[in-house]
């Protein structure tokens, strides 16, 4: 790895760890029904965090969106959106994008680039 790429390499691995963190903080409180406003802090830095890694991911390939990547990428963040249907589906909601996000983290490569839109890999 050249010199030059490990400063954005480390961020991202900073980023990364930081919206794992947040997020497993979210996803207890959520499970152990905590108050909502105790989790506002929590809730904004797993959004911040995540938007950090979203443009992370959009620089790697104009193609992101219609890969693997981006689209367990729109299921995660649609899965946090539930609780805007119904207050029910918070915790539900809550625990599917933390699923998704881990599954979609740790696909092989060949799936995560897979293009929907091209039916082949793309980097």
């Amino acid at each position: 790895m050249s010199p030059y790429a490990l400063g954005p390499r480390l961020a991202a691995v900073a980023c990364r760890t930081a919206h794992l963190g947040s997020m497993s903080m979210l996803v207890g409180g959520r499970f152990f029904a905590v108050p909502a406003p105790s989790l506002h802090p929590w809730q904004l830095l797993t959004a911040v965090t995540g938007v950090a890694l979203l443009l992370s991911e959009l620089s790697h390939s104009r193609h992101w969106i219609y890969q693997g990547r981006g689209v367990t990428t729109v299921a995660h963040v649609g899965a946090l959106g539930l609780k805007h249907l119904s207050p029910t589906l918070t915790l539900a909601g809550t625990v599917a994008a933390l699923l998704i996000g881990a599954v979609g983290s740790h696909l092989p490569g060949s799936l995560r680039k897979w293009s929907f839109r091209h039916g082949r890999v793309l980097d």
